[in-house]
């Protein structure tokens, strides 16, 4: 039987963690290959990607993966629970994966299935509302109404690669997935959100005397700051890892943004219509919008203790994007290759099983499935461009990355 093992990600920028998880998900499950679904232009933190994707998806198969495919942009920028659900869903429709393999703070999968379990519960739902109507954000009132039950497993939701892990198997017990078994690595290194670059781990109990190594990895917002404190000049020109020279910071949203609130202000359109816009948040946006060019302070001045920062940005993001509530809810249509490694088990496996339909380029599409992708993708490089002033090939012109023996 061939094993196929599927990771999540965003890969923004890949890094020397993210090989160590690839090589770790292949020695637990004796995997005969990876298949990567990786988030494209837009980020789940709510901002353009880092790089552009395929020259992350790019490094993902030169660090090991075998198969690169793209989340789509209602996927990628939606909040946790929608981001686990959009990825389990296309590694299923591969029809190939066994297992899917994701980084945590804690490689207990016993004690994240259990609070899996209890964050499915309507009960205990029903009680993280109660904290919401009081005030707190979404995870907060999660973590609050846990707390109630299990102060233990309250304490694992904190940390943001264990708050993802149990969503991924919350969507594989919601989706009734029992074909694909869950496999939890212990992350090393750096903590998701640690600024700097070479530091020791900041998880208890995994020091430098224990693992060497695990300095030597640093989180992926350490790089992104890196490279913009440094002016740009980080790790460019030196052939170590992927282009950085046309990096993309927050900020290069704002100009598209506003003149996309200036418009819908104008049209008077109804902003609850997009994906995790409520009511008060529109208000608020619109508001704020008329007065705050810039991206990140209008971020700061829309948000409040119940929207936080990361829940502004993703909704600013769906308003660009033109994702819509009921786009969100729509199930994955493609399956849209970025990158592969020739020869693979994993890419023949894809091939032969896969049950949605493959896009390589966009003339392949036929069916215009990917036009959500596409739109994203270009918005991506009119960032670019005004950044840059570099006109990069669309996905009309854009073949994927193949890595030959």
């Amino acid at each position: 039987m061939t094993r196929i093992a599927g990771i999540i990600a965003e890969y923004d920028p890949f890094h020397a963690g993210h090989t160590y998880h690839i090589e770790e998900t292949k020695r637990l499950t004796g995997a005969d290959g990876v298949i990567c679904v990786m988030s494209g232009a837009f980020v789940q933190r709510g901002e353009p990607a880092f790089l552009d994707k395929y020259a992350r998806a790019e490094a993902a198969v030169r660090g090991g993966a075998d198969l690169v495919l793209e989340l789509p942009p209602a996927f990628a920028t939606a909040s946790a629970e929608g981001f686990a659900r959009g990825g389990v869903r296309l590694l299923e429709a591969c029809g190939c994966v066994t297992n899917l393999s994701f980084g945590a703070e804690t490689a207990e999968l016993l004690q994240l299935q259990q609070a899996a379990a209890l964050l499915s519960e309507p009960e205990l739902l029903q009680e993280a509302k109660v904290f919401m109507k009081a005030g707190r954000s979404y995870a907060a009132a999660l973590a609050a109404a846990l707390r109630k039950r299990d102060p233990a497993l309250a304490d694992l939701i904190r940390t943001p690669n264990n708050m993802l892990a149990i969503e991924y198997l919350k969507a594989l017990n919601h989706l009734g997935i029992t074909d694909i078994k869950p496999l939890a690595v212990k992350r090393v290194g750096a903590a998701y959100h640690d600024t700097e670059l070479m530091q020791e781990s900041s998880f208890p109990g995994l020091k430098e005397k224990e693992d060497p190594a695990a300095k030597n990895y640093p989180s992926a917002t350490a790089i992104r700051k890196a490279h913009f404190a440094s002016g740009g000049a980080q790790r460019e020109g030196t052939g170590d890892g992927p282009d950085y020279s046309l990096a993309l910071p927050p900020e290069a949203a704002g100009l598209l943004t506003a003149a996309k609130l200036r418009t819908l202000a104008y049209t008077g359109a109804d902003l609850t219509e997009y994906e995790d816009v409520t009511a008060d948040l529109a208000s608020r946006i619109m508001a704020a919008a008329p007065f705050t060019m810039d991206y990140k302070a209008l971020c700061e001045e829309v948000a409040t203790r119940a929207f936080t920062v990361a829940r502004v940005k993703r909704s600013l993001m769906h308003i660009l994007l033109e994702i819509k509530k009921e786009t969100s809810e729509k199930k994955p249509a493609y399956l849209k290759v970025l990158a592969l490694r020739a020869g693979s088990r994993a890419v023949a496996a894809f091939a032969e099983k896969a049950r949605l339909p493959r896009i390589t380029k966009a003339a392949d599409d036929r069916e215009d499935l990917a036009a959500d992708a596409r739109f994203a993708q270009d918005l991506y490089h009119q960032m670019v461009c005004a950044r840059h002033g570099v006109i990069l090939p669309d996905d009309y012109r854009k073949s994927p990355f193949v890595l030959y023996p």
